[in-house]
């Protein structure tokens, strides 16, 4: 590297340093990737390898590494901990890779599950089982578990509605009533009767292949309105994240909750179901004024139809309009990011 862009690439850090609101660690300019550096030389930080799966722990127990793994799904490794959100992950071969299978994932110590639909559960009794996780959620979801090749005593079944806070080894979870999103049908038939046109026509193996993973999760009508869960999660330092595995109206739960905590360091938020950005940005700007994040990171957007994602910059740009401080990240499947939790929104009204 030369002089002139060795010092460049300085500039562009410390400038990402000042500028950043709530990661202590600078989101680093691809550039500086590209010439052969690393950020921080941890491999819990920087390898795709799931910590589930194989991969290092960040080498600070403080620090935090999120990886999204498709639809709702990310692991959160902190301090020998793991947590899975959501468990569906042999989606099967109408759909991208995401570079690991559910057989390869044999460790962790939580699943919370934020509903039951297939695309949420469906490989949640099977990693549970190998990895003697506990596995959380609504009853209309721990229903369907419970018929599945799984320990009943790994399951924990929640309601929602306050007074359930499960306490773990370096941080504690509190599950709080949501609603599963609702897009108008007007909207959703009008488009999807557009697309089928171009979408491709599932072989006979991919429609037996789909059925078996259907029947791992439940269609049940009261996911809707009882059996939509989202957890506020809080580590032993202070920081707190929100988890929403779907893109619906915030609930009256939600709002208690948000006005007893006051902000989260970052949400994991669903994007709505609604095609049109419009919509998709009014939920999400809904979503931003409750959970009051310093950090949004997107959810469910490698949507389900035909390969069609939902598009996260109209959102991005809309929360920023409103909130210039928030910082939105949306990284590729397994990519981590890293978060010093020392650093949190709690903290620093204390100081």
């Amino acid at each position: 590297m030369t002089i002139g862009v060795r010092c460049y690439v300085t500039v562009l850090i410390l400038l990402a340093i000042g500028c950043s609101v709530s990661a202590t660690k600078p989101f680093v300019d691809p550039r500086f990737d590209r010439l052969g550096n690393t950020a921080s030389g941890d491999p819990g930080c920087e390898a795709s390898t799931l910590v589930s799966a194989g991969g290092s722990f960040p080498k600070d127990s403080k620090t935090l590494a999120i990886r999204w793994t498709g639809y709702s799904n990310f692991e959160l490794a902190y301090n020998g901990q793991i947590i899975l959100l959501d468990a569906y992950f042999d989606r099967g071969s109408m759909f991208p890779p995401l570079g690991f299978k559910a057989a390869d994932v044999n460790r962790a110590n939580l699943i919370l599950i934020g509903h039951g639909h297939l695309d949420h559960m469906s490989d949640a009794a099977s990693v549970g089982a190998r990895t003697g996780a506990l596995v959380v959620g609504a009853p209309v979801t721990t229903d369907k578990l419970k018929t599945q090749a799984i320990d009943p005593k790994q399951i924990r079944t929640v309601t929602g509605r306050g007074g359930e806070v499960l306490e773990f080894p370096g941080f504690k979870v509190e599950p709080i009533l949501g609603r599963h999103g609702e897009p108008p049908k007007d909207v959703t038939a009008a488009f999807e009767n557009a697309l089928k046109s171009f979408a491709r026509v599932p072989t006979a193996e991919q429609t037996t292949e789909r059925a078996a993973i259907r029947e791992r999760g439940t269609s049940d009508p009261r996911v809707v309105t009882e059996g939509t869960i989202a957890y506020l999660i809080t580590l032993d330092s202070g920081f707190r994240i929100m988890y929403r595995d779907s893109g619906g109206r915030v609930t009256d739960y939600e709002k208690a909750a948000m006005e007893r905590v006051g902000r989260v360091d970052v949400a994991l938020v669903a994007v709505a179901a609604s095609f049109l950005n419009t919509l998709t940005v009014q939920q999400a700007l809904e979503h931003m004024r409750t959970y009051r994040p310093d950090v949004y990171i997107p959810a469910h957007h490698d949507a389900d139809f035909d390969g069609l994602w939902r598009a996260t910059e109209p959102l991005f740009q809309a929360l920023k309009d409103e909130n210039p401080n928030i910082v939105t990240v949306s990284r590729g499947y397994r990519e981590p990011i890293c978060f010093d939790t020392g650093n949190n929104i709690q903290r620093r009204q204390r100081g």
